[in-house]
This record gives C-alpha cells, sequence and structure tokens, in this order.
C-alpha cells in the first residue's frame, strides 16, 4: 500500500496521513509513505522537532518513509513532470495493491501514476477542498474541472466531513457511490490528559490570570481569516475591555495583522506566540475559540478545542457545521463577518451560566467517533471493500472491459460506503459496514 502526500508538516493533512498509515494492521499491510520535501513548509524548529518524532513512530511501526523531493506544492512544469515520473517507478518498485493520494498535488499526480500503472485500487483524500476561497472564479473553475477527469480514475474520493462529501458531489467531481465521508480523527487520550483549569494554564504559559481570553488556533494565512477576528476585536474590546486575543500558529500573515492591530489600535491585546507544541496548555488557557475560516475541509483545531470542553464560535463554511452544533457546543457565523464574530464571543462572555453549559456539551459532543481509532478502522473496512471487489472480478477470468464494467457494478451495489455507525449502505459515507474476514492476516501492498 502507498500513501503519498504533498508534504509533511504539523498541519492537519499530515496528521491525518500519519495517525493512519500508523495505525493500520503491520499483519495485513506493508505501508509505504511517500512525500515531497518539507522545505516548504518553512516550520519553525519546534514545528521540525515534533514531526520527526512523527516520522519515528512510522518508522517504529513498520511504515517505509520516501521523500520525493522534485514534489512540490507550487505549480512547476518542470518539478511536476519529474515527481510524476518519480512516482511511477515508485508504484513499479513496490506494485501496491492500493494507492492512497492525500492533497491536491500528489492527488493529481499520485492518481495519474496510479492510473498509468493500473492499479487495482485508487484512493484519495483531499484534506478540504480549493472549490473557493483560494483563487477567483476562473481559475476555481479550472481546478473543478481538472477534478472532475480525476475523479473518473478515482475508486474512493474520502471527505472529512457529510458536509464536504456533499460539495464534492454537487458539483459533480464523483458519483454517490465513489464518495466516502469518513472523519479526521485526533488521539483523543493527549488532549483529554492535558485537560485543565484556565487558571492554571496561564500561570505556567505566563498569560494574564484575570480577563477573557479568545484564542485561535491554526497557520496564519488568508484562508483561516484571522484578519476578520483582528477587526472584531475593537468592538469585543469596548464591552471587555481587559480581553486577550491569542494567536497560537505561524505563517506568512503574521506581519500584516499585527500591523492591522496596530492600526485599529488594539495590539496591546494581541499576542502572537507562534507554533507551539504544547498546543493543549494554550487551548486550556482560553474561554472561547474562534475560527474565522473562509474555507475549511473540517477543522482538527477545533475538534481538539472540543475535546477540551472549549466552545468554538466557527463560520458557517466547509465542515464546520458538522462539529459545531450552533446554540450546543459553540455559535456559527457567516464567513468574512467581523461584527458577527464580535456579537458572538461577546454574547458568550456575557454569559458565564451559558458559557458553562456550553463547554460541558463541548466536550460531550466529540465522543469516540472522532478518535484515531475510529478513523483507521473506518478506512480500513474501505481498502478491504475494495481489495475484495477487485479481487472477485480477476478470480472468475473476466476480460479487462468485463472487468472494468463488472467493478462499476458490484462497486455500486457493495456496502462499501455504509456508515460505520450502522446507518443505510446507501449513504455513503462514514467507511465500509462489510463484514470483516477473521483470520485473513495476509499482509496487502
Amino acid at each position: 500500500m502507498l500513501h503519498l502526500i504533498t508534504r509533511l508538516d504539523r498541519g492537519g493533512s499530515a496528521e491525518n496521513t500519519l495517525l493512519t498509515v500508523i495505525g493500520l494492521d503491520p499483519k495485513r499491510y506493508r505501508v509505504i509513505l511517500a512525500s515531497g520535501a518539507s522545505a516548504e513548509s518553512h516550520m519553525t524548529t519546534e514545528e521540525a522537532r515534533s514531526l520527526e518524532q512523527r516520522l519515528a513512530a512510522a518508522r517504529a511501526a513498520g511504515v517505509e518513509l520516501v521523500v520525493i523531493p522534485s514534489l512540490l506544492r507550487r505549480l512547476s512544469p518542470w518539478h511536476d513532470g519529474a515527481a510524476l515520473l518519480a512516482i511511477i517507478r515508485l508504484i513499479q518498485r513496490s506494485k501496491p495493491q492500493v494507492v492512497h493520494t492525500h492533497t491536491s498535488k500528489a492527488g493529481a499526480l499520485g492518481r495519474l501514476a496510479a492510473r498509468l500503472c493500473r492499479v487495482p485500487a485508487i484512493v484519495h483524500t483531499p484534506h478540504g477542498h480549493i472549490f473557493y476561497g483560494y483563487y477567483g472564479r476562473l481559475i476555481s473553475a479550472a481546478f473543478i474541472a481538472v477534478e472532475r477527469w480525476l475523479g473518473r480514475v478515482t475508486h474512493a474520493l474520502i471527505a472529512l466531513t457529510e458536509a464536504g462529501r456533499m460539495e464534492y458531489l454537487e458539483r459533480r467531481i464523483a458519483p454517490a457511490d465513489r464518495l466516502f465521508a469518513i472523519h479526521s480523527g485526533i488521539d483523543l487520550t493527549a488532549y483529554d490528559r492535558n485537560r485543565s483549569t484556565p487558571a492554571v494554564a496561564r500561570k505556567t504559559l505566563g498569560l494574564p490570570t484575570r480577563g477573557p481570553i479568545i484564542g485561535v488556533l491554526g497557520r496564519l494565512e488568508p484562508i483561516k481569516g484571522h484578519r476578520y477576528l483582528i477587526d472584531a476585536m475593537p468592538a469585543i474590546l469596548s464591552e471587555f475591555p481587559s480581553a486577550i486575543f491569542l494567536f497560537v500558529g505561524e505563517g506568512p500573515e503574521r506581519e500584516s495583522l499585527a500591523q492591522r492591530a496596530a492600526v485599529l489600535g488594539v495590539a496591546d491585546h494581541l499576542r502572537m506566540v507562534g507554533a507551539q507544541f504544547d498546543l493543549p496548555g494554550y487551548v486550556a488557557a482560553c474561554d472561547v475559540i474562534v475560527q474565522p475560516s473562509l474555507n475549511e475541509g473540517m477543522g482538527r483545531t477545533v475538534l481538539e478545542a472540543l475535546v477540551m470542553g472549549k466552545p468554538v464560535v466557527a463560520s458557517r463554511v466547509g465542515g464546520l457545521p458538522d462539529l459545531i452544533t450552533h446554540g450546543g457546543n459553540g455559535l456559527l457565523v457567516p464567513p468574512a463577518a467581523p461584527s458577527a464574530l464580535a456579537h458572538a464571543v461577546c454574547s458568550l462572555l456575557w454569559d458565564p451560566v451559558r458559557l458553562r453549559r456550553m463547554s460541558e456539551t463541548a466536550h460531550r459532543s466529540v465522543g469516540s467517533r472522532f478518535s484515531a481509532q475510529a478513523m483507521v478502522e473506518a478506512i480500513d473496512r474501505l481498502y478491504r471493500g475494495l481489495l475484495d471487489v477487485d479481487q472477485a472480478i480477476r478470480g472468475v477470468g473476466l476480460d479487462s472491459t468485463r472487468a472494468a464494467r463488472s467493478a462499476g457494478r458490484r462497486r455500486r451495489s457493495s456496502n462499501v460506503g455504509a456508515r460505520a455507525e450502522g446507518k443505510s449502505p446507501k449513504s455513503s459515507a462514514f467507511g465500509s459496514a462489510m463484514p470483516s474476514r477473521p483470520g485473513r492476516t495476509r499482509r496487502r501492498g
């Protein structure tokens, strides 16, 4: 089995991929994880150290790590061509039964290479999309056209939420029977263990012990919408003059965000602490977490905040409404709307009883369905469903044309996409409901 991702860093897509390859049963699968060079990520020393620890865990789990230096995030015909050839050579050498690609560039080159090499099962997890919020209308339309073509050669496309799955379906990226929703899991125990009171966390981190702290988690990039919270700060400070806004993350927007805060006269209330290894500690110090994204596949940091009992004010975009129940574990607001953000944050801080009740609801709302184990089990069921269909077709001696037609019919009629929770197989979400086969321990590539 070959997993391919554009780059490994401390972002959600890389963490999701690492949790998957580490969690897969080594008795059933021989796993290779290939990635581009991580230099494009511009990680801090702390982030690089944390990533190396995760890579060491992958090696210890038996995962073979391969670096493809020419695989870059940015468009580059020369490097992209070289990366495609490198991926083809890797597939020819390793002969995987499954190629599972992650993120846009690796997804395009990896699926094309897998198709050319006639890999039995091609799976893609976009970890979000670029249909809106990133580029103008013409470029977005071009990306959608490319994704539609790639969808034709993809046996399974995994969205992180049901809302994300519907966005792919509405844009006709792939037919419903090839679209699946499997939540991006996290290590729930790591965050639960670090749960502490705001007072203790603030003292440990040297943060003010009095006044509300509003936190934002994630890289400082335009798509994350930090500037809209900056624009909301004056309205929030007019109601809560001692409030502190804690930005945890690093990125290219750091300087422009600091300049915007200075122009608005709120710089003294802004704490930009960069990327932090002790993310649970910073989450614990906050009263409310804000996710003002313009586009979001699921929002792992939102999940991490919820499991620690922090209400979240989030934009109503992408997969965020799948995590946030408005008025339950948080509040949803329109994207790019500073006044709505300010009102939502203030409405929680005005009412401590409501804030405390919402905090308990936030912690309970996560449950085991967002665990890394649940994610890996759902992906494993999907793999086995795809491989069983493929092997059944080859076992009856069909020629390639009839086999392709039969594969399409059998995949549409199978339960590969049924919900893990036992809901209708027709929903094509949350992995496969196909029963496992006890005793089958043959390793698959």
